[in-house]
């Protein structure tokens, strides 16, 4: 019997729990947050509690888009163009009434190379205030690579970030890993289910087999988007850019990953966490902050 073909939820999820939150009043604002997947959209509950008042939040959730989800499973091989899934994600957005009244656009990880594409796609009338990108890496030459230069010396490190955020606790990178050398993937991965079990981000009884499966399935998310980015060429920001850079982000680069080369107004700001924590707090306050309608723009 074949396996039977997912049913994708709505491309666009609205959040209307928190204190942010209340859909029998008139709004004042809007937030829309392009999600790459990875993590699940209820990550995003800490930022509806934390907007202003009468503040929606709606987040484009790009495993939404068969496609692309599929891609995730298949090797990170997809017929998707970066401009494709940002046309759809436009819309969607804009079937729905959702590109009126003045927002911000909030793009995480690659979903900020999405949010950047999606703007092109707008008219002027329809732009929103600004894009904040929370550890987004800018799609550019210096900042794409051939797939078979992602290796376990850069995800190892990212898929420990990711374990810890799905469960909670901390995963450390394997000291093998530090060390240097020739090290093969599943001897790595052994030290790191050892880590994770021994935490409480991985449930008891895991099996390097099962965590291999993981591991993979996130690689080839990695290199669906890697594809995507590379065969990108990304025109000019057309509204303002600010940049959130956590403790321990995807790249140590010192510069501003990239999106200084297509943006003349880009401001970069530091934050706790990591790639994957910065999603709750107190990362959201700062993002909650960002957000908000100043006085005079309702």
């Amino acid at each position: 019997m074949r396996p039977r073909a997912r049913q994708p939820a709505p491309l666009v999820r609205a959040f209307t729990e928190g204190g942010g939150q209340d859909s029998s009043s008139a709004q004042s604002g809007r937030v829309v947050v392009v999600h790459p997947g990875a993590l699940p959209t209820d990550h995003y509950r800490e930022l509806a509690a934390a907007l202003p008042p009468r503040t929606e939040l709606h987040v484009v959730d790009l495993e939404q888009v068969p496609e692309y989800f599929q891609a995730a499973l298949d090797g990170g091989r997809s017929d998707l163009t970066v401009s494709g899934v940002a046309s759809r994600a436009a819309d969607a957005l804009r079937s729905r009434g959702l590109l009126s009244r003045p927002w911000t656009l909030v793009g995480w990880s690659f979903g900020g190379v999405v949010g950047h594409a999606l703007t092109s796609f707008l008219s002027s009338a329809e732009l929103p205030r600004q894009i904040v990108l929370l550890d987004s890496v800018a799609p550019v030459p210096e900042y794409t690579r051939g797939n078979d230069e992602i290796g376990p010396d850069l995800v190892i490190p990212w898929f420990c970030m990711y374990l810890a955020a799905k469960r909670g606790g901390a995963v450390p990178v394997p000291r093998e890993l530090a060390a240097g050398g020739d090290v093969d993937v599943d001897t790595l991965l052994q030290a790191v289910l050892e880590a994770a079990l021994e935490h409480g981000a991985l449930r008891p009884g895991t099996t390097l087999p099962g965590l291999r499966k993981v591991y993979d399935t996130y690689l080839d998310g990695l290199r669906r988007n890697n594809r995507l980015a590379e065969d990108f060429a990304p025109a000019r920001a057309r509204v303002p850019l600010t940049l959130l850079r956590p403790e321990r982000g995807l790249l140590a680069t010192p510069d501003p990953l990239g999106w200084e080369q297509l943006s003349d107004d880009l401001s970069v700001e530091r934050t706790p966490g990591d790639h994957y924590s910065m999603l709750r707090e107190p990362v959201t306050a700062k993002l909650a902050a960002l957000a908000a309608v100043p006085a005079g723009h309702l």
